[in-house]
């Protein structure tokens, strides 16, 4: 398989909070890449930085050369007035060409933009989240992607959407990097995965396999390592106990002790670093503090253009 990004010792900062430092990985043509780590790891920005909308700090981003680099945003940006047809032919070179616009038209009627309720001319702004989705993405793959960059692309989907995304992107030719909460959604369209994280090494693990072939790895990885901090903190101390002693450093080999405990020093100190754990702490307040009724709702129903949405029902939510 061909490379089409090789990433080399990247960095990223904002103000004095480092993102990332010393990522290195690469991306090859049809490859499916998960993308996740904790909030604030810098997962998106690190989309931006692919999608060539915002730079590195450091390191060197290779991109091979005519690649054609198709982003999905987390939240889609559109222009005031815009028309499903009009929005996806932004990305054409030339909107008026006849052949765009059937190109335009061909995708719009893979991702079902082109039927009585939503057509060429209807307004974006008409339409709910899980369609502008759509729009969104009919105006990326106009540019015919070799890579397709998707920031929580489940967002505002239902269930049907993300079940005809997943299809579509199981089809599809062009490799992707996909950032998503939804885990079923990564199980299904997903081929590797990439988790940006400080506890890894160089920050980023890199897992050939599935979600589940990651969650396997991942946990000896961590364990393994956990044991090796244990190891080397054991080592630290008897090393420790020696230079108390007052060993005196006259000779190389002396010296070459004392500068062997301040390098493991560091490495225990960088593997406690990586090993810790985040506690989340709870306060839960006195139920009997609490109204016996929170909200009280009886013979409530909405429809919605002339379809019943919740039908007639009392609701009851207690502390």
């Amino acid at each position: 398989m061909a490379i089409l990004i090789s990433a080399h010792e990247l960095s990223k900062s904002f103000g004095s909070r480092q993102l990332f430092k010393g990522l290195t990985f690469s991306v090859e043509s049809g490859e499916r890449i998960g993308l996740i780590g904790p909030n604030g790891a810098g997962k998106s920005t690190l989309l931006k930085i692919l999608a060539g909308k915002s730079e590195l700090d450091g390191g060197n981003l290779s991109i091979q050369k005519g690649l054609r680099v198709g982003y999905l945003d987390q939240v889609p940006k559109f222009s005031d007035g815009a028309t499903v047809l009009s929005t996806i032919l932004e990305s054409s070179h030339d909107p008026h060409d006849w052949q765009e616009i059937l190109n335009a038209q061909s995708i719009m009627g893979k991702l079902s933009l082109n039927t009585k309720e939503i057509h060429g001319e209807t307004l974006v702004s008409s339409l709910s989240g899980g369609w502008k989705k759509r729009v969104a993405l009919a105006r990326e793959l106009l540019k015919n992607p070799d890579l397709l960059l998707l920031d929580e692309p489940t967002n505002h989907l239902d269930v049907e959407s993300i079940l005809w995304l997943e299809s579509f992107l199981e089809k599809s030719s062009f490799a992707t990097i996909t950032i998503t909460h939804d885990r079923v959604f990564l199980q299904n369209v997903s081929n590797s995965i990439f988790e940006l994280d400080k506890r890894h090494p160089d920050g980023l693990l890199k897992i050939v396999g599935d979600y589940v072939k990651y969650l396997e790895v991942r946990q000896d990885l961590l364990s393994a390592q956990e044991k090796q901090e244990t190891k080397l903190r054991n080592t630290l101390r008897r090393e420790t106990e020696w230079l108390r002693r007052g060993a005196k450093a006259r000779t190389t080999k002396q010296q070459a002790r004392i500068k062997g405990a301040a390098d493991l020093e560091a490495q225990v100190n960088d593997l406690n670093e990586r090993n810790k754990k985040s506690i989340v702490q709870m306060d839960f307040m006195g139920a009997e503090k609490n109204p016996k009724k929170l909200l009280e709702a009886k013979n409530i129903s909405k429809t919605y253009d002339g379809k019943t949405i919740i039908p007639a029902m009392d609701l009851l939510i207690s502390p």
